[in-house]
């Protein structure tokens, strides 16, 4: 079942102050709250269990391979943040500004991203099960190689959509607003509607070697 901000309320317990904006790579975070810091450190591999990154600034901080469980992520920023092979399990995403997502081979499964703006968002070869883009503003989503299972769009808008080599089962496209669609061969799996079939038609008559005239 999709994991919504309520949902995540119920989950979270009373949170401690994090002591401080340095992180460690390898250990573990455990109930707690990181609230209006610059972080800075390594993250690599490290374990987020049931914490909350409020208004912080993740530049220079690599979040590869770590694990999140049951966190909430509220108007964050970087020019560029790296989670590559990072698993996120019963997370909210909300607000903030992101250059460059880079999160190819991660895995995400009950995640909610709301309201967040990012230039370049990275999920190639990543793992994708109940997951939403609610009102997002997106301006390239790469999900070359991507396995999605009941990913949903809500009021997203996407500059450019690439599912090239991408394999989807219940992945509802209907609430994107997307302006370029790359690797028509990743539709299959997913529900469209109306408009976007006809804006993708062409793509599509091209990849059935049909020739419009």
């Amino acid at each position: 079942m999709p994991i919504d901000a309520d949902d995540l309320d119920a989950l979270l317990p009373e949170l401690d102050d994090a002591p401080g904006p340095e992180l460690a790579g390898g250990t573990t975070s455990d109930g707690l709250r990181f609230a209006g810091l610059d972080l800075t450190g390594d993250a690599t591999g490290t374990r987020f269990l049931e914490c909350e990154l409020v208004d912080c600034d993740l530049d220079d901080v690599p979040f590869d391979r770590a694990r999140f469980t049951t966190c909430r992520l509220a108007d964050v920023r970087a020019t560029a943040a790296s989670f590559v092979d990072a698993t996120w399990l019963d997370v909210v995403l909300t607000g903030g500004r992101l250059g460059a997502l880079t999160a190819h081979g991660a895995e995400l499964t009950r995640v909610l991203l709301h309201d967040v703006k990012v230039d370049f968002l990275d999920l190639r070869g990543a793992t994708l099960v109940d997951v939403t883009f609610a009102g997002c503003r997106i301006g390239e989503l790469d999900l070359t190689g991507a396995d999605s299972r009941d990913l949903r769009f809500a009021g997203a808008e996407i500059g450019s959509l690439v599912l090239s080599g991408s394999r989807n089962r219940d992945v509802d496209l209907r609430g994107a607003e997307v302006t370029r669609l790359d690797g028509v061969t990743g539709l299959p799996g997913c529900v469209i509607n109306r408009e976007q079939l006809a804006g993708w038609a062409e793509g599509l008559a091209a990849q059935l070697g049909i020739r419009v005239g």
